[in-house]
C-alpha cells in the first residue's frame, strides 16, 4: 500500500523531468476539482468519504438493467460487500463500516460484462477505476493473469492501492512507488550481519498492477484481452482522450473488446463528439446502449431476431454501455460506420447472450435483504472479542 508522501514524491520527480508542463496538464482531473471532489487528501483516513460514491441511488436501476439477480450473482455481491466491510474495519478504524451497495453493484455489472466478453478473464486494463471495486470480483478469480489499473486522481489512487493491497497481498505491484537504488552501503563493521536477500525473479508473480498517470508510456508494451474505461471518456480533455485512445488501440490484443460502462459527465465533449473521436480512432461498436432510453420500433431494424429476443426493445440501462473493437477484430468491418454509434445498435455477438441473460431464475432483493445477508455472513465469522 502506497503512502501519500511516496505518491507525491514520485509525482514531483516525474514532473521535474517532463519536457513540457503541457504533458501534465492533459491529465489533470479538472472536472473533479471544479465540483469540490477531494482530489488531494492528507490522510488515508480521508478515503472513507469515497467508499460509496459516484453511483449513488443506482442499485434499483442496475437490477432493472439485469432483470434481477440470479442466486449466484447475489452471492457474489454479498461476498464482495462483506469483504468491503472487513477492509474498512482493518484500514479505516475511525469510521463505522458501511455497506456500499450501489457502488458495488455497479462493479458487479462491469464484471458481468467483462466475464461475458472474456469468460477466461485473462488480462484486463481498467482506466479510471474510481472506488476500485472491480478488484473485489477479480482478486478471487483463479483465471486472472493480469489486472492493470490506471488512475489520475490522487485520492482515488490511494483508495485503490489500499484495496488492492488488502485483496491481492503479495500479488499487487504499485508503479507509483519508485524503485530503490541499489544498496551501496559501505560495510566495515564486523558486528553487522550481512542481509539475506531474495532476488525478484524468485518471488511469486504479480497479477495486479497499479499505474499512476505519469507512467502511461509503460502500457504501450503490454497487451490485454479486455480494456475498460468507465465514467470518464467525456470527462477527459481532448488531448488526454487522444492519449488514452492511442494507448487502448495499441494495448488491445487483435480480438480484444473495449468495454465502456458509462461515458462520463460531458465536461469536455458531448456524446456525439465522443462518438466522432471513437470513429476516428477506428473503434467500431458491437453494442451501443444509452441510459434512460428505450429502443423505438424504428430502431429494431438494427437488431437480428436473436438480439431483439434479448429484450433490447424493452430494456432500460443504468448507464451508457458500449462495446468496441479495433480493426483487427473479425466483427470490425461489419460495424465500423458512423451511423452505428447510436442507441439501439448491436451486432450478432454471442457474449451479449451471457451479458444480458442470467443462468437461471432472477429476483430483485431489497436493500434491506442485502444488508441482512451481509450481516448474516459477518455473523458466521463470530463476534468480536476483547484481547
Amino acid at each position: 500500500m502506497i503512502e501519500i508522501q511516496d505518491y507525491r514524491a514520485s509525482e514531483r520527480m516525474a514532473r521535474s523531468i517532463m519536457p513540457s508542463w503541457w504533458l501534465a496538464v492533459s491529465h489533470q482531473v479538472d472536472i473533479f476539482a471544479r465540483i469540490g471532489f477531494p482530489v488531494r487528501i492528507e490522510s488515508t483516513h480521508e478515503v472513507g468519504q469515497l467508499i460509496d460514491t459516484m453511483q449513488e441511488n443506482r442499485y434499483a436501476r442496475f437490477l432493472t438493467e439485469f432483470g434481477g439477480l440470479s442466486d449466484a450473482e447475489l452471492q457474489m455481491l454479498v461476498r464482495a460487500l462483506v469483504q468491503s466491510v472487513l477492509f474498512q474495519r482493518a484500514h479505516l478504524p475511525r469510521r463505522a463500516p458501511l455497506v456500499p451497495l450501489s457502488t458495488m453493484t455497479s462493479a458487479l455489472a462491469l464484471y458481468k460484462k467483462i466475464a461475458a466478453v472474456r469468460p477466461t478473464i485473462g488480462s484486463i486494463l481498467e482506466v479510471g477505476p474510481g472506488c476500485g471495486y472491480l478488484s473485489y470480483f477479480l482478486a478471487s478469480n483463479p483465471l486472472l493473469r493480469d489486472y492493470s489499473q490506471v488512475e489520475a486522481c490522487e485520492s482515488f489512487y490511494i483508495l485503490q492501492s489500499m484495496i488492492n493491497s488488502h485483496l491481492f497481498g503479495h500479488r499487487f505491484r504499485d508503479f507509483a512507488i519508485a524503485a530503490a537504488p541499489p544498496d551501496q552501503t559501505l560495510r566495515v563493521r564486523k558486528d553487522v550481519e550481512p542481509p539475506m536477500l531474495i532476488d525478484e525473479p524468485e518471488l511469486p508473480a504479480h497479477n495486479c498492477h497499479h499505474f499512476p498517470w505519469w507512467t502511461l508510456a509503460s502500457l504501450l508494451d503490454r497487451k490485454y484481452d479486455v480494456v475498460t474505461s468507465n465514467a470518464n471518456l467525456s470527462e477527459f480533455s481532448s488531448e488526454a482522450l487522444r492519449d488514452y485512445l492511442t494507448i487502448f488501440v495499441k494495448a488491445m490484443k487483435d480480438d480484444a473488446v473495449f468495454v465502456v460502462q458509462c461515458t462520463g459527465f460531458p465536461g469536455h465533449a458531448t456524446l456525439e463528439q465522443l462518438f466522432d473521436t471513437l470513429h476516428e480512432f477506428r473503434l467500431a461498436p458491437l453494442l451501443c446502449a444509452l441510459a434512460n432510453e428505450i429502443v423505438t420500433p424504428s430502431m429494431l431494424s438494427n437488431f437480428t431476431p436473436t438480439y431483439s429476443s434479448l429484450g433490447f426493445d424493452r430494456r432500460e440501462f443504468a448507464l451508457n454501455t458500449i462495446l468496441l473493437v479495433k480493426d483487427t477484430h473479425p466483427l470490425f468491418y461489419g460495424a465500423w460506420e458512423r451511423r452505428n454509434y447510436r442507441h439501439g445498435f448491436a451486432v450478432e455477438f454471442e457474449p451479449l447472450q451471457a451479458m444480458f441473460r442470467a443462468d437461471g431464475p432472477t429476483r430483485r432483493p431489497s436493500r434491506e435483504e442485502v444488508l441482512a445477508l451481509v450481516k448474516a455472513e459477518l455473523g458466521k465469522m463470530g463476534p468480536a472479542t476483547a484481547p
